[in-house]
């Protein structure tokens, strides 16, 4: 009898694992994720049991260089493999202010060619990791997660928010959102395509052109977070929902995952090459490196 409960163990995680491959595969090339290091300076891992929590650490505020991009796709691929019996992941950021800030705009701002082709590259590269990872995946947001901040949550299958009530201003209060019209730019057709997919087109049309930014209260009642937490309880609230997930056998859940979102994944990986070619056209146009400009400048007058 033990030993048909173990088969059967091994039978199903070998299945999965061919439907891990099968779903989320595409061909070799130059937008291969199969790298599976990670730089623990940027992106720490600590497995307990059936899951694990993967923390972001690129202070002060997570921003989404290349090698942080490369590492967190690395970290994803590193706990699949390595780890043949982990079933999810919890993701939070080591500052309890910022869950990310989106991207890093020194990547954009007046770029080599060949760094901003690998930047985009990796971070189209952490969308396909973590929304077509075999692992539950739930977001723990103890801060803001604004722009490429907020796709990362997006990818998860559930995201847990600290809510406004746990702050004593509203200046303190996180937000989430895609901001990019904000910094004179426009998110890509598969981000777009995401928040049309979570919160409905006529609420992500309005929220994508002016740039809007939730408050978690907000967020919650669209349906851009799940749940909402006092503050101090996202990581743990998270875990007790990753817990809901795992007790659904893997297969089933997995398949059931890819068969809402492998569609989405063909359509990205068929127009790959083109948005990259986009995206490279549009960061180095001169109005949009102005518009950069601009914004950094903003910032750096606020340090002072």
């Amino acid at each position: 009898m033990i030993a048909s409960s173990i088969a059967r163990k091994v039978l199903l995680r070998s299945t999965a694992n061919c439907i891990h491959h099968r779903f989320t595969c595409p061909p070799k090339s130059l937008f291969s994720t199969s790298e599976i290091g990670y730089d623990e300076n940027l992106v720490q891992t600590k497995v307990n049991g059936g899951t694990a929590t993967l923390t972001l650490s690129r202070p002060p505020v997570n921003s989404l260089s290349l090698e942080l991009c490369q590492s967190i796709s690395g970290a994803v691929n590193f706990l699949e493999t390595q780890y043949p019996n982990l079933q999810g992941v919890v993701i939070k950021s080591s500052n309890p202010s910022v869950f990310s800030a989106g991207l890093d705009l020194m990547e954009l701002h007046n770029p080599d060619r060949e760094r901003l082709s690998k930047f985009w590259i990796s971070f189209q590269n952490v969308f396909v990791s973590l929304y077509g990872t075999r692992l539950a995946t739930v977001a723990a947001i103890e801060g803001h997660a604004t722009a490429g901040g907020c796709m990362l949550a997006l990818c998860c299958d559930y995201r847990v928010m600290v809510s406004s009530t746990s702050y004593k201003s509203a200046k303190q209060e996180p937000r989430i959102g895609l901001n990019e019209t904000l910094l004179g730019m426009a998110a890509p057709q598969w981000m777009i395509d995401q928040m049309i997919r979570t919160v409905g087109f006529r609420e992500a049309e309005l929220a994508l052109s002016k740039g809007l930014l939730y408050t978690p209260e907000h967020a919650f009642d669209v349906g851009l977070v799940d749940s909402l937490v006092a503050r101090g309880d996202a990581v743990s609230e998270a875990h007790a929902e990753l817990q809901k997930f795992t007790n659904i056998p893997p297969l089933a859940r997995y398949a059931t995952k890819m068969g809402c979102r492998q569609k989405y994944l063909d359509e990205f990986h068929s127009s790959r090459t083109e948005d990259l070619e986009r995206f490279s056209s549009y960061v180095l146009n001169e109005t949009v490196q102005a518009n950069i400009s601009a914004y950094l400048k903003q910032l750096k007058q606020k340090k002072h």
